[in-house]
């Protein structure tokens, strides 16, 4: 795994708060009507809005869904939704709610009818490339009038084409990805690759999402929080690393792995001395210490939240795992 890291609220060494929240999403949609034939309109929207790189540690992914409508008087028919996607892009599902949906060589959704007043969604997830950049995915609708509802499709089909922009990008403090059910995703705030929090850039955080029998989006981001330090313990100030990550996870449990420069610890302590604070809130609720360490790198659910894998490191950097069943604040 790429060292990723996060000082967050050191007591002595470390400290990590965790907390739920709500997810982000993509922006909101905007419909394209056919210039001729029946008023069929589609729209399509992407969430998140800005995701990672795929990399070789951790592939990302952005959910798309598209509402197809038909606006006017008379039927659509042969309706079909195709997609397209830009370069570095791989299609991994598709789904309508009428119809069938192949992701073999040209993607394609075959709806059918649609009557008048009528409306379909067709759903997507896709890959975001390696490189860094804007990821297009557009979705062509195709229908024909109810004139034409022949056998086959009418040569003159009309078509409405619906496009949607992914910014793909590694932000300082940011990271969102869509999770598939049953894929594992890395995310990490970290621009830079080194993965080791530092007195200049202090806030690098990295969470695993393990895999889940539902699909989910993960974020990463900074919030200001107001925060007591606990007595005798040494904290961080600044912002908080906030993250969401739906659904509880205990087989295996998520993943929050830390990597932090010696400099930020003193070089008298040991790592020994680490402790956690965790809570359910981050206002108005008492912060409870817990400085249990993981019985193994696979834990009971009932150990969980516990730190596996602490060490320092021989080039002096520290390291540690923590194990939780859902997801937070940390600082």
């Amino acid at each position: 795994m790429q060292r990723v890291g996060s000082i967050i609220a050191l007591a002595f060494l470390g400290a990590i708060v965790l907390l739920g929240g709500a997810a982000g999403s993509g922006a909101s949609p905007t419909e394209v009507c056919a210039a001729s034939g029946p008023l069929v309109c589609a729209d399509l929207v992407g969430t998140p809005a800005t995701v990672p790189p795929t990399d070789a540690e951790s592939a990302h992914y952005v959910s798309y869904v598209s509402h197809i409508s038909n606006d006017g008087s008379q039927s659509a028919t042969h309706v079909t939704a195709d997609v397209d996607l830009s370069a570095g892009m791989v299609l991994v599902s598709a789904s309508a709610s009428v119809g069938t949906c192949s992701v073999a060589g040209q993607p394609t959704c075959v709806l059918g009818r649609l009557a008048s007043g009528a409306n379909a969604t067709v759903e997507f997830v896709a890959q975001v490339p390696e490189a860094e950049g804007t990821a297009t995915a557009s979705l062509t609708v195709s229908f024909d009038e109810r004139v034409n509802d022949g056998p086959t499709n009418d040569p003159k089909q009309d078509t409405v084409v619906a496009k949607e922009d992914t910014t793909v990008s590694v932000l300082s403090g940011t990271s969102a990805s869509f999770v598939p059910k049953g894929a594992t995703v890395e995310l990490t705030t970290d621009p830079t690759g080194t993965g080791v929090a530092t007195g200049t850039d202090p806030l690098i955080g990295g969470a695993v999402i393990t895999q889940s029998p539902t699909s989910v989006n993960a974020l990463i981001d900074e919030v200001d929080a107001p925060f007591t330090c606990p007595r005798k313990v040494i904290c961080r100030a600044g912002p908080w690393l906030h993250a969401d990550i739906p659904g509880t996870f205990t087989n295996p449990p998520l993943a929050f792995p830390l990597r932090w420069d010696s400099t930020l610890i003193p070089s008298s302590l040991s790592p020994k001395k680490f402790a956690i604070l965790y809570t359910a809130c981050l206002d108005g609720c008492q912060l409870q210490v817990i400085s249990k360490r993981c019985s193994s790198a696979t834990p009971a659910v009932s150990e969980l939240p516990c730190l596996t894998g602490v060490a320092k490191l021989s080039d002096g950097d520290y390291v540690a795992t923590l194990m939780n069943d859902h997801n937070g604040h940390m600082r």
